[in-house]
């Protein structure tokens, strides 16, 4: 270090050229990146964590990059696309030293130069650099940095030269955003600092001293599904020239660094494990089981843990001492724990007050038809299978709403049929149960409506219901087969999907006949029926609800009249 030559190749001041003509002598301007406008939509996942971050300061003999603003570079250049021919030989020469113009044009330097407005000023002297101490997150990272201008060496050994130097983690190959303090005359006697936020495009250290100094300062890092900002907070001391004698003096630092890579998952594999659950990165949704979420208010509602705050998070990036959430998306474990968030849900639903047949239908419909649901079979439940589910011991209120809601739905058949309830264990005369259904009337069609139908015994029921109509043409309506299963059909039967919508929750008994169109809603799909010993037993307690074509969703009634059309 004592060979140092004393002068410098260039400084700051002297490289910026006419972009700086414009500012006030001493006025100390900013040039911050400009944060990215979050995109996202209202309620989506947001995240904040901070902690402190420990620095050092480094004296480095280096040559340097920065990206400049250079609006005069700009001005030249667009002069050049629109009248080459009125350049002074000079500024064309300049242009075309600088790779920026050729004989055919703008070249694609030139071109970055027009829509950044910055050019890279390269420089070499003295900086003491204050870096990120091997930090997990930022690593390396030079965050503030001043030019020696005492002309003098700096009093202490080196600690790396040469390859070793070049070749250390304190090298910049990409661009990196930074404060750096640099010295502008304002009269012949007196000078004062200007702090800017630049872009240090590459740094090549040749010489790097033992560190002078060290710091705390703090970390605050908001990230989301689209954007990750980094922001460093805090004081640092800076160095003054003054004859030949060094001082020190405070410096806030204030560095904003956008685009800071994609670690979001890496932070909500941490968060999930909280909760004892996983973080699905394809589906950016944190599975949990009930237990674990159902504390937080309105969490199983909505699908959704609207705020969260810990401390002392440990993640593969750092331990964070505060982290704090919005809108975390989450869904169950499994199949077992959605059937308890659904039982949770509709307990949750029926207790607060009572709600309409139709106005609790849609309600548990939207639920159910949440993204977050999609991987799971979870049915529409009403009347008789929701007062099974629902307890009237430890949730009175919920069950007697939901049974003054089945007292009062009637229904408004012009047949004045009544609803037809089954006992759970009774023996089931399948023959009986289909006499009544139809009115004994001759069938000729036969719709089933029922998202999940994919089991070998659900399989089997519907073989077993359609061999009482062996004249029948059959159709089932269902979802798209699940983890690779799919119901094996009757003879003389057709499959069509359906897309989740919410008017297709409920199972549906059409059967056309030759005088009438009998048209029922069962409150449980095909389980219901067991066989045992070659006899069917009830399971559960189904009840089927007859309906008017016009009651029926929109998908059904334009099925049966196709159906009837066809048959014309």
């Amino acid at each position: 270090m004592s060979n140092h030559k004393k002068h410098q190749m260039s400084s700051f001041s002297d490289l910026k050229g006419i972009a700086d003509a414009n500012e006030p002598a001493g006025e100390a301007k900013n040039h911050s990146t400009p944060v990215k406008e979050n995109v996202n939509k209202k309620g989506s996942l947001a995240l904040t964590l901070s902690r402190n971050v420990q620095l050092k300061r480094f004296p480095i003999i280096a040559r340097c990059t920065f990206l400049r603003k250079r609006p005069d570079l700009v001005s030249l250049l667009k002069s050049m696309q629109n009248n080459p021919a009125d350049m002074p030989p000079r500024l064309r020469a300049y242009l075309k030293r600088e790779t920026l113009w050729d004989e055919s044009g703008i070249t694609d330097k030139g071109q970055q130069v027009i829509d950044s407005g910055l050019f890279e000023a390269k420089e070499r002297g003295l900086y003491h650099i204050w870096y990120t101490d091997n930090d997990p997150l930022l690593g390396t990272r030079p965050v503030m940095m001043q030019l020696d201008t005492a002309f003098f060496d700096p009093n202490m050994p080196s600690w790396k030269k040469g390859a070793d130097a070049a070749r250390s983690e304190f090298q910049v190959k990409q661009p990196v955003q930074l404060n750096v303090l640099e010295e502008s005359f304002v009269d012949r006697n007196k000078t004062e600092p200007k702090h800017y936020s630049l872009q240090l495009a590459s740094l090549e250290p040749e010489v790097i001293c033992s560190p002078e100094k060290s710091a705390e300062i703090e970390l605050e890092w908001t990230l989301d599904f689209s954007q990750s900002l980094v922001s460093l907070n805090g004081q640092l001391d800076m160095l003054q020239f003054k004859q030949n004698k060094t001082g020190s003096r405070p410096e806030a630092l204030a560095l904003s660094i956008d685009d800071f890579g994609d670690h979001l998952n890496d932070v909500m594999a941490a968060i999930a494990g909280e909760f004892d659950g996983d973080w699905l990165i394809k589906d950016r949704r944190l599975q949990a089981s009930l237990e674990s979420i159902q504390r937080y208010p309105s969490a199983v509602q909505k699908l959704q843990i609207g705020s969260l705050n810990c401390s002392g998070l440990s993640t593969v990036i750092g331990r964070f001492k505060s982290v704090q959430a919005k809108h975390i998306p989450i869904q169950p474990a499994d199949q077992a724990d959605a059937e308890d968030w659904h039982r949770f849900w509709l307990e949750d639903f029926y207790s607060r007050k009572y709600h309409s047949s139709p106005e609790a239908r849609k309600n548990q419909a939207q639920w159910l038809d949440h993204i977050a649901l999609n991987d799971f079979e979870l049915p529409l439940k009403e009347q008789q299978s929701l007062l099974s589910e629902i307890s009237r011991e430890s949730q009175p209120q919920a069950y007697w709403h939901v049974a003054a809601m089945a007292d009062l739905t009637s229904s408004r058949s012009r047949k004045l049929r009544m609803p037809i309830s089954l006992v759970n264990t009774d023996l089931l005369d399948l023959g009986e149960l289909l006499q009544q259904l139809t009115g004994g009337e001759y069938i000729e069609h036969f719709i089933y409506s029922d998202r999940y139908v994919h089991t070998p015994r659900q399989s089997r029921n519907l073989n077993s219901v359609a061999a009482y109509f062996t004249d029948a043409d059959g159709l089932l309506l269902t979802l798209d087969r699940q983890h690779g299963k799919e119901a094996e059909l009757p003879d003389s039967w057709s499959r069509e999907i359906l897309q989740k919508q919410n008017d297709n929750h409920g199972r549906y008994w059409i059967l056309v006949g030759t005088e009438h169109t009998w048209c029922w809603e069962c409150s449980s799909g095909l389980d219901f029926i067991r066989e045992s010993g070659g006899r069917f037993i009830v399971d559960g307690s189904p009840t089927f609800t007859p309906k008017e074509e016009a009651e029926l969703p929109r998908y059904l009634q334009d099925q049966i009249n196709n159906t009837v059309a066809e048959a014309l």
